[in-house]
């Protein structure tokens, strides 16, 4: 089974538009089981991008998980993509995997808070069933970033504690926000960050930094037999 995940689009004009269609030229070709995209959507202008944004996505003919980012309107998402009042937390249930997408955006701020949805997801997690992806924005684990760790999800460790309970009905965890691709583990579990559609973050760690050069990309995530490989994809011109 292969999810590709999305994340990072800011559509905002014809540029944006360009470089999604691109990707999702890749995407149709790779005819992904599901389609995860891990927020900012849309820069402005949002239920008319998500309106956009939304029928380039079903023409996929996967199904689709879709969670907010910081630049994100709940209001116009749930307009358009539907889901509850509050957060917009989703399950999306194929072949025998849960796609679980958390919603935790903070109103005005950059960085993201879990504990809103903990209890959701912990109900989510007890309730058995399929093996578990989850989705969010703002990444829970260290990236060695500094200026980045301040906008990162807040409540970790009590996400963290939701997941180690879990066990193995956990595979993996997934977010953007940060516009490069990152791998490490958290609670146990791989969790990575996917390239961003927009234009890419450049590197900056141990006091030393680079300018991005990377082209537009995106994750997929393949799981058979019960274990998840992920693989990052660049979309060049």
């Amino acid at each position: 089974m292969l999810i590709a995940q999305l994340s990072d689009i800011h559509l905002d004009g014809v540029s944006s538009l360009q470089r999604l269609d691109r990707v999702l030229r890749w995407v149709a070709e790779l005819r992904p089981d599901a389609v995860a995209v891990s927020g900012d959507l849309a820069n402005n202008s949002h239920a008319a991008n998500y309106a956009v944004l939304k029928a380039r996505l079903e023409a996929l003919g996967a199904p689709l998980l879709v969670v907010p980012g910081n630049v994100d309107s709940r209001e116009a998402m749930r307009e358009v993509f539907g889901g509850p009042d509050g957060p917009l937390n989703r399950v999306v249930e194929v072949g025998g995997i849960r796609l679980i997408g958390l919603d935790v955006i903070v109103p005005g701020a950059a960085h993201g808070d879990a504990a809103p949805v903990l209890g959701w997801l912990e109900t989510q997690l007890d309730s058995g069933g399929a093996p578990a992806l989850l989705f969010l924005h703002q990444h829970p684990f260290d990236c060695g970033m500094d200026q980045y760790e301040t906008i990162d999800c807040r409540n970790k460790e009590g996400l963290a504690a939701v997941i180690e309970a879990a066990g193995d009905r956990v595979l993996g965890i997934s977010c953007g926000h940060l516009h490069r691709p990152m791998f490490t583990r958290f609670a146990g579990v791989p969790a990575t960050l996917a390239p961003a559609i927009a234009p890419m973050g450049g590197l900056a760690a141990d006091g030393r930094k680079l300018p991005a050069t990377d082209p537009p990309g995106l994750l997929v995530h393949h799981v058979k037999g019960g274990n998840l490989v992920t693989h990052v994809i660049s979309v060049s011109g």
